[in-house]
């Protein structure tokens, strides 16, 4: 994409973005930027509500650090990695930003990540949920605050094939992130004691999957494993009842507002494992209904959650430690405890790695429900030491040795 129409984009996005302004002739913003799906198929599960959690979280900071007021700015990466990393160039370069935000399409996040480490830059991958962030694509200044493909897989693989679904086949958006979930979930099928038959590829974006869900279906498997997310998971769903397939369907990261789309006659009983649900404790009902204050009663999501409470906890610890300097502000950070209450029990591992406990949840019946934000009950609570790779099994250098 040419240099002026990056130029462009991000001058709508920012336009687009909530923002903590500067009065004219002030101190230079101290600037955060939001780098995310801001329109496509992912800008539900972050998008401009990942950019509003951000702001939130600044305003309730105080609006000022270092004694600079605080400006947040969103840009639209379009699950695009060479323009994801054109606009972290812009943001660096032009607007001077100290900390990256990073959602949407994994394969962005981890080209911008990549280029923020060169250039000693903060990122805080709250929207990005393959396992790379915190493995081998590691950085020192780089945490990630939503659960990868292992704990996700591990969650739900394993408490199936205890129920009986012994045999699985795979259905797999064909991109980082889908083939990071089905080689996951896959191990966790066969550590638990099943087996995998396959797999079938669809592209990112598919809205015909009728020839993957009939090839699933004759593979005569008890489990058709789901490996994608955002719509193209609500389209497989869907077809899937279409095809009479209701029962051995199981799905690994469903969003709220997945389940929303669906709608809980369709989506009653999915089993999925979350570090985030609204309704949770007293904490996360506090920042679900500040947040849906002001995005028209729009439950947040996991990503929506992760960039409130990552936004927070680095703003502390730039005070804390009086600079913006990346590698001070995330040593300050591992050593800080995250104390906004919305997480179980989270630590921040040396590769960037944060680990928390995570809820097991089932979609209620329409029946059951009381309201249009009363989506799921818990089923158990998961300790996140049962679930999170160590940082020294994770293949970061970071934690070597």
């Amino acid at each position: 994409m040419p240099h002026t129409t990056w130029t462009r984009r991000l001058a709508v996005a920012g336009l687009l973005a909530t923002c903590l302004a500067a009065p004219a002739g002030a101190q230079t913003p101290f600037r955060i930027g939001v780098i995310d799906d801001l329109s496509g198929m992912y800008s539900g599960n972050g998008g401009p509500n990942m950019v509003l959690a951000a702001q939130l979280a600044a305003e309730e900071f105080g609006g000022k650090v270092l004694g600079r007021p605080i400006e947040v700015t969103g840009v639209d990466h379009q699950n695009k990695p060479d323009i994801g990393s054109g606009l972290a160039r812009q943001l660096v370069d032009q607007r001077g930003v100290s900390a990256l935000v990073l959602g949407g399409a994994s394969s962005v996040g981890l080209a911008v990540q990549s280029y923020a480490k060169d250039r000693k830059i903060t990122t805080l991958v709250t929207g990005g949920y393959a396992s790379p962030f915190s493995g081998p694509n590691c950085s020192p200044y780089g945490t990630q605050w939503v659960p990868s493909t292992g704990e996700l897989a591990n969650a739900v693989a394993a408490s199936v094939v205890q129920a009986g679904g012994k045999s699985w086949y795979f259905i797999t958006a064909d991109y980082v992130f889908g083939h990071g979930l089905a080689a996951d979930a896959g191990k966790a099928v066969k550590a638990a004691g099943g087996k995998v038959l396959g797999e079938i590829r669809h592209p990112l974006g598919a809205t015909d999957l009728s020839s993957q869900l009939i090839q699933a279906q004759a593979s005569g498997a008890d489990v058709i494993g789901l490996a994608n997310a955002g719509p193209d998971l609500v389209n497989t769903i869907k077809q899937a009842r279409e095809f009479g397939i209701t029962s051995k369907v199981v799905a690994m990261l469903v969003f709220t507002n997945n389940t929303v789309a669906l709608g809980l006659d369709v989506a009653q009983g999915i089993r999925m494992a979350v570090n985030f649900y609204w309704d949770a404790n007293d904490a996360s009902r506090s920042f679900a209904k500040r947040l849906m204050a002001r995005n028209g009663n729009v439950v947040p999501t996991m990503g929506h959650a992760a960039t409130y409470v990552s936004t927070l906890h680095y703003l502390r610890a730039v005070e804390k430690a009086g600079t913006d300097d990346a590698a001070i502000v995330n040593k300050v950070m591992k050593e800080t405890p995250i104390s906004d209450g919305i997480y179980r029990n989270p630590r921040i591992q040396a590769n960037g790695r944060v680990v928390m406990d995570m809820y097991l949840v089932e979609v209620k019946s329409p029946k059951e429900s009381k309201s249009k934000a009363d989506l799921y009950r818990i089923v158990e609570t998961i300790p996140g030491e049962t679930l999170f790779t160590p940082a020294e099994k994770s293949g970061c250098p970071l934690a070597a040795g």
